[in-house]
């Protein structure tokens, strides 16, 4: 009875031997299905393989049960699902007229191939990556931009608002509201000076008004300033004086007044323009001759500040007030010329027909011509307080200019807060990297015309 058992173990046992080598060899095949240039060798090894597997029998039991498991299964099948795909592409290819060889190295077609066609799984899903980092790349370039397609009309809305709102708080004039616009203080250095330091290096400061609201007297409705009727296409009536032209103001002593301190100063109007084209000339620098130094070189002007200002009858007496806009705190060169955050002002206009005091005023030849309807106001008296602004429109214009106060408006009431109302509108609309860009829109001039560089409170 022993010995049957032996027997009937030992035809098992190579029963399982010869399968496991059939086993493997049908493997063998299938490489070499894939790989025909390896056949010779696969089946080598095979045979091989084989033998091992023989004189093994009970290792190739752990092996075929491993093989036999799910995982190997799928894999086996997947391998031989893939093998079956490519070579239905292959047939499709061949269909489609694409020169492709078979497994006999036989040519099918040499027609042109068709384009998606040759775009395999590995280059479509890079395509497809790719596709995704360009949106996601335009994306991010609209949003830094603001450019957002989706947002476009709700910006517009916005932007619309915000030019509706300066409209208003620009046309807005309590009753003793006279002008109100925007101010730019600059200077110019002196000759032959080409990177002035302090304000010893510094000729003239100048003042420029550029009005958007005037009141041809304290008692008339206000209109739109010549530039900003030019500006809305309308037509001027020639029988009516230019309303608000734009004024380059000298300011005496190059600072201005003290208000602490009250302190009075001398000024005048240097050039009233209704072309701006002319404020780009004055203030170019520009060479000139003379007879006892020979050539002479008069340097442009520089910006150093921009704000709105508002000129207000109070109390008998006349007001120009300003809020600083740019730069939002005065730096070391604005404080050196007595710039603040805001001030105010008692103007008054001088009778060009009376004497001037020995310490100031100008020569009879530089002095203003005014109107008839202008000279009457003075009733024989020194100085008047400005009771319209049609006095600056005058070249020479003679101005005295007392420190009053810088709460604008705790002194002037709501023509004060108007003004500080139209200031922090404008800082917050007008971003300070783009604040050098609208005034120079503002005043018709190029960086390289009017350098900004003391604007930034450095002296050039």
């Amino acid at each position: 009875m022993p010995q049957q058992k032996r027997k009937a173990s030992a035809i098992a046992s190579a029963k399982i031997a010869e399968e496991a080598g059939s086993g493997r060899k049908r493997k063998s095949d299938t490489k070499e299905q894939r790989t025909p240039s390896t056949k010779e060798s696969s089946n080598d090894k095979d045979v091989v393989k084989g033998d091992e597997i023989e004189q093994n029998v009970s290792g190739n039991k752990a092996k075929e049960s491993v093989k036999e498991q799910p995982g190997n299964k799928r894999r086996k099948k997947s391998e031989e699902q893939q093998e079956s795909n490519a070579q239905e592409v292959q047939a499709q290819k061949s269909g489609n007229g694409i020169t492709v060889e078979n497994k006999n190295n036989e040519v099918k077609s040499e027609q042109e191939p068709q384009g998606h066609d040759l775009i395999k799984p590995q280059e479509h899903d890079q395509m497809l990556v790719d596709e995704y980092n360009k949106n996601v790349e335009e994306t991010a370039q609209r949003q830094k931009a603001d450019i957002d397609p989706s947002k476009g009309e709700q910006a517009n809305d916005i932007k619309q608002v915000q030019i509706e709102t300066k409209k208003e708080l620009e046309k807005k004039m309590a009753p003793n509201t006279i002008e109100k616009g925007h101010i730019c203080f600059l200077y110019r250095p002196k000759i032959n000076v080409e990177n002035p330091d302090s304000i010893d290096d510094v000729q003239r400061m100048f003042m420029i008004l550029i009005p958007y609201m005037v009141r041809p007297s304290i008692s008339e409705e206000p209109i739109p300033s010549y530039i900003h009727q030019i500006i809305d296409n309308k037509q001027l009536d020639a029988d009516v004086p230019i309303p608000g032209k734009t004024r380059v103001i000298s300011i005496g002593k190059k600072r201005l007044p003290e208000v602490e301190k009250h302190s009075k100063f001398w000024a005048f109007v240097d050039k009233a323009f209704t072309n701006l084209d002319d404020l780009k000339e004055f203030a170019l620098g520009r060479k000139y001759q003379t007879a006892t130094r020979g050539e002479r070189t008069l340097s442009s002007c520089r910006l150093m500040g921009r704000g709105v200002y508002n000129i207000v009858e109070h109390k008998g007496h006349t007001h120009l007030a300003y809020v600083l806009e740019f730069p939002e705190e005065p730096s070391e060169v604005q404080k050196d010329f007595n710039i603040k955050k805001e001030g105010s002002y008692v103007i008054s206009v001088k009778n060009p027909e009376t004497t001037n005091p020995p310490y100031a005023g100008l020569p009879d030849y530089e002095k203003v011509t005014f109107p008839s309807h202008l000279l009457d106001k003075f009733r024989g008296r020194r100085f008047i307080s400005l009771l319209s602004s049609e006095f600056l429109d005058y070249d020479g214009a003679e101005l005295l200019f007392i420190g009053a106060k810088e709460d604008i408006t705790g002194e002037l009431g709501e023509a004060g807060k108007e003004l500080e109302e139209l200031a922090d509108f404008e800082i917050k609309e007008i971003a300070p990297l783009s604040a050098e860009r609208v005034i120079y829109e503002e005043l018709h001039l190029e960086k390289d015309v009017l350098p900004s560089e003391p604007l930034h409170g450095l002296w050039k």
